[in-house]
């Protein structure tokens, strides 16, 4: 019993190491940065699709109209007048994810599980002046594919014709370090009270 929450308690300490890391994202390209998108300027996705290909952008466009936009040199996602953006992924680990991203404009993601053509979720944005951050929760599943879709939509009261999002990230939920010293600390009790019951069986 000893040994058992010795290793429990080992293993926790190993996890706990990494708990405040950043999880990896499994969203490519995530952040919308192309190298031929000049500071301050814009190119469609058409046209990034000619001279980039889809493979350097990691996320492709139903119309092509859609756009990736430098402000200041930071590049995001402007998605246009009814147009959809999207990217595929897959998680190495079952469990839960938490997505997140910055918005500006009218709109709504779509999470889709493309394997089980089951849609997760559907959910309007609507930040009309001011970017703001998006997130939510979700439980996904090795093996499955996902596509995270992007989708302008013009929404009242504000009737913004695009949305623009950017930083967009999709990992593991990663347990804060305090959880694991709460978790340890149970361990120790557990192995304090199992201590005293074998001292009174040998008295």
């Amino acid at each position: 019993m000893r040994k058992s929450i010795l290793s429990a308690a080992v293993a926790l300490l190993a996890i706990g190491a990494t708990a405040g890391a950043q999880a990896q994202n499994v969203i490519a390209n995530g952040d919308f940065e192309l190298s031929n998108v000049a500071t301050g300027g814009f190119e469609n996705f058409a046209n990034i699709s000619a001279t980039q290909g889809w493979n350097n952008l990691q996320w492709g466009s139903y119309s092509g109209t859609s756009s990736i936009v430098d402000v200041a040199g930071d590049q995001a996602a402007r998605v246009n007048g009814g147009d959809v953006i999207w990217s595929a992924f897959q998680v190495t680990t079952a469990g839960d994810y938490e997505l997140s991203f910055d918005a500006v404009g009218d709109g709504y993601y779509l999470l889709y599980n493309a394997s089980t053509n089951v849609e997760l979720d559907r959910v309007f944005v609507q930040q009309s002046t001011e970017t703001t951050l998006q997130s939510a929760a979700y439980s996904l599943n090795t093996g499955d594919v996902y596509r995270l879709y992007f989708g302008s939509i013009v929404l009242p009261p504000t009737f913004s014709n695009s949305l623009t999002v950017d930083n967009v990230t999709v990992a593991a939920v990663v347990p804060e370090p305090e959880t694991y010293a709460m978790m340890l600390a149970g361990l120790g009790a557990l192995g304090l009270m199992n201590r005293r019951r074998m001292n009174g069986k040998r008295a």
